[in-house]
């Protein structure tokens, strides 16, 4: 019956961040949690002009 929370003031997030969904990483830009620079280097989602580049994305994930 015992119960487990686990609060994360933000960053450390679970598996591996190529794996996110870009759509989350574009949203986490746009509320200002996550630089263009981090969507980019971090999780390998290019952003241009407000939305995902999906060619470049692809290329820095490694799929293409």
């Amino acid at each position: 019956g015992d119960r487990y929370s686990i609060r994360s003031s933000g960053g450390g997030g679970w598996g591996d961040p190529l794996e996110r969904d870009p759509s989350l990483v574009l949203a986490d830009v746009r509320d200002g949690y996550v630089s263009l620079e981090a969507a980019e280097k971090v999780y390998g989602v290019t952003i241009h002009e407000g939305t995902i580049d999906e060619e470049t994305t692809a290329k820095l994930r490694g799929k293409k």
